[in-house]
């Protein structure tokens, strides 16, 4: 007997096992990142705003999506994310994507607003300051490859105490 796939399993596959949740941040920040400054983000750089995102969505009682960052010799990374984005390696993300998801837009526009003028190079030394990626990362060096798991827990402390510091 031949199993048919879910149409969430299909849609998981053809996304690169991205949640649905993830893919529509991760669209809706290219979306908004091409509005905001005439260009697409690098793989890299839309990896360290969904980071941003999530970080802040969790210290404010609000998970953006599902998925896990690994905190790797870059800074932080969701490997599916990776997966999706590969061959663009440096270069600009040049695929089609839909209007920003509306229920989070203004907030979206806030972290893209507010990280997307750094280039990905310079939002991944940033994130090697923050306790979440050291954290997780424990003795290795920074140049060490390293899929340690950033925890939720330790993204909602850190950013929780970020917007108590500087509102």
């Amino acid at each position: 007997m031949q199993k048919v796939m879910s149409v969430s399993l299909l849609y998981q596959e053809v996304t690169k096992m991205l949640s649905p949740k993830l893919d529509k941040i991760q669209r809706s920040i290219i979306s908004i990142h091409r509005d905001l400054f005439d260009e697409s983000p690098s793989s890299m750089k839309l990896q360290k705003l969904c980071y941003y995102a999530q970080g802040y969505a969790l210290a404010e009682g609000n998970e953006l999506f599902p998925d896990d960052f690994q905190a790797w010799q870059h800074g932080p990374v969701v490997y599916d994310l990776y997966t999706k984005y590969q061959d663009y390696q440096w270069r600009q993300i040049d695929a089609d994507v839909d209007e920003p998801d509306n229920a989070n837009y203004e907030f979206l526009r806030d972290i893209v607003s507010a990280y997307g003028r750094y280039d990905g190079a310079a939002l991944s030394t940033m994130t090697h300051r923050d306790k979440p990626w050291i954290e997780a990362r424990g003795d290795l060096d920074e140049s060490a490859g390293s899929n340690a798991l950033i925890t939720k827990g330790s993204l909602k402390e850190f950013f929780s105490s970020k917007l108590r510091t500087h509102g």
